[in-house]
C-alpha cells in the first residue's frame, strides 16, 4: 500500500513562472518522469536564453501573483499591455512569449490595472537566463534521481518563487538524508505560499483547497493539527473566499452512505452489516495490493456481517475510495483470516486520517436497532438455501444454530 498526493508539473520559466498544480512526490519514478518532462519543454522553447523578465510571476489571466525585483509590480496587478501588445486576460505562458522576444536591457511600458485603477509604468527588464538555467539544472538532477543535489540546488538564492518552494520540499522528501532537511517546514511554507498566491488568483483557488486538504494527514501527523489550522485560516483571508475551505467540504453523509451501499454489496447478509467508522475521509490516493493508485477521498473502517451459517464472522477492516462528488472508485473488505491484506494496509495508513466528522460518527444510527425476529431469521436462511448460497447440510447447520438446538 502506498499513500501518494497526485504530481502535476507546470510549464515554468525562471523570471516569469506560471501557477499551476504541484503536488508533493512518494513515487520517486513518477517524480523523476516529471521533472524530465518539465525539462525537456522549457528548452523545447529555447530557455534558457538571453530574454526579458519583468520581475514577477505572472498566472493565468495575466495577473501578476509574486514579485521578487524592484520593477515596479506589486502582487495583485492586472496586465493589460506589455511593450504596447495587448496581454489582459491571457494565459501567462502567452506573456512569458512576449518577453521572449525582448531584450533583457530594454526598459517595457506597462499598462495594468492595480486596486481598480489604471496605471501606466516602465518596467527596466532584466536578464533571465541565470535564474532558466538554475531551474534547468535542479529539474536535471531531479530526473536523474540525484535528490540530494536538487534540494542543495533549489536551495540557492534565487528566483523560483513558489514553484521553486515545491520543488525544493518535494527533492528533500525524496533525498537520502530526508530527516536532516525538516520536510515537514518546507512542505507547509510551500503550501502556505501557495495559499498567498491563490489570494489573487481566484481561479486557483479551488485547486489549493484540494491540495490542503490532500496534505491534512501528513501536516498533522508531523506538525500537528494546530499547524495546518492555521494554514486553513490562512485562506480566509482570500477576498470573497472567506468561507471557501468551509462550504467545498464534501457531503460527508453522501460520503458514507454511497461507501456503505458499496460494502453490504459484498456480503451475503447485507443487512446484518455492522459498520463503523472511527476516522474521516483523507485526500489523496489509494494503492491496493498489487494495483495502481485510486485518486480521490479515502477512509478506513471496520465492518461486521453474518457469513452463509448465519454467524458473524468478527470485525475485520475495509477501505473505501470516492471521488469528490461521492461516487465510489473502489471498496475492498477485509477476511478476518491470518493474512490479512485490508487490514494490515489500514492499520499502517490510519495514522494520516484525521477524526471522523458527525456524519461519520453516528454509524448505523439511521438503521432498526431492533433485532430481527425469529421468523425474519428462518426466511433469511430458506432464501439463502433457495438462491443456492446454502447446501442442504449448511441450511440444516445455520437453521438449528438459530432454533438453540445442538444437533445432535
Amino acid at each position: 500500500m502506498s499513500i501518494s498526493n497526485r504530481v502535476v508539473w507546470p510549464l515554468a520559466a525562471a523570471g516569469l513562472l506560471v501557477l499551476s498544480s504541484v503536488g508533493y512526490a512518494q513515487d520517486k519514478q513518477q517524480f523523476r518522469e516529471k521533472a524530465k518532462a518539465a525539462e525537456a519543454q522549457l528548452r523545447a522553447l529555447g530557455e534558457p536564453k538571453d530574454r526579458c523578465s519583468i520581475g514577477g510571476y505572472v498566472a493565468a489571466g495575466a495577473v501578476v501573483s509574486r514579485t521578487f525585483t524592484a520593477s515596479g509590480l506589486m502582487p495583485g496587478d492586472r496586465l493589460l499591455t506589455v511593450n504596447r501588445l495587448d496581454v489582459a486576460g491571457k494565459p501567462g505562458e502567452d506573456v512569458i512569449a512576449l518577453l521572449r522576444s525582448i531584450d533583457p536591457s530594454a526598459v517595457v511600458p506597462i499598462s495594468l490595472e492595480r486596486a481598480g485603477k489604471p496605471l501606466n509604468i516602465e518596467v527596466a527588464c532584466s536578464n533571465a537566463r541565470q535564474a532558466t538555467e538554475a531551474l534547468l539544472a535542479g529539474l536535471n538532477l531531479a530526473s536523474r534521481g540525484k535528490f540530494d543535489e536538487c534540494f542543495t540546488a533549489f536551495s540557492q538564492p534565487s528566483e523560483f518563487g513558489t514553484q521553486g518552494a515545491a520543488l525544493k520540499a518535494d527533492c528533500a522528501s525524496l533525498s537520502r538524508n530526508a530527516s536532516k532537511h525538516n520536510v515537514p517546514e518546507l512542505r507547509v511554507e510551500a503550501m502556505r505560499m501557495q495559499i498567498e498566491d491563490a489570494h489573487w488568483i481566484v481561479s486557483g483557488r479551488a485547486e489549493v483547497i484540494e491540495r490542503l486538504r490532500a496534505n491534512e494527514g501528513w501536516i498533522t501527523e508531523h506538525l500537528g493539527a494546530a499547524r495546518f489550522t492555521e494554514l486553513v485560516a490562512a485562506t480566509r483571508a482570500w477576498p470573497n473566499g472567506e468561507d471557501l475551505y468551509d462550504t467545498s467540504t464534501p457531503d460527508w453523509a453522501l460520503f458514507r452512505r454511497n461507501a456503505e451501499t458499496a460494502l453490504r454489496a459484498r456480503l451475503i447478509d447485507p443487512d446484518s452489516a455492522r459498520i463503523d467508522w472511527p476516522y474521516g475521509f483523507l485526500r489523496g490516493s489509494w494503492r491496493p495490493f498489487l494495483s495502481k493508485r485510486i485518486d480521490g477521498y479515502w477512509s478506513c473502517g471496520s465492518i461486521n456481517a453474518r457469513n452463509r451459517m448465519g454467524g458473524y464472522t468478527g470485525s475485520t477492516s475495509f477501505v473505501v475510495v470516492l471521488d469528490p462528488n461521492g461516487r465510489v472508485q473502489y471498496s475492498d473488505v477485509g477476511t478476518s483470516k491470518d493474512v490479512d491484506i485490508v487490514t494490515s494496509q489500514c492499520s499502517n495508513a490510519v495514522k494520516l486520517l484525521p477524526p471522523a466528522p458527525a456524519a461519520l460518527v453516528a454509524t448505523n444510527n439511521d438503521r432498526p436497532t431492533s433485532a430481527p425476529s425469529l421468523a425474519d431469521e428462518l426466511k433469511k436462511l430458506v432464501d439463502l438455501k433457495n438462491s443456492g448460497a446454502l447446501s442442504d447440510t449448511e441450511f440444516q447447520t445455520a437453521k438449528q444454530r438459530l432454533l438453540g438446538t445442538s444437533g445432535h
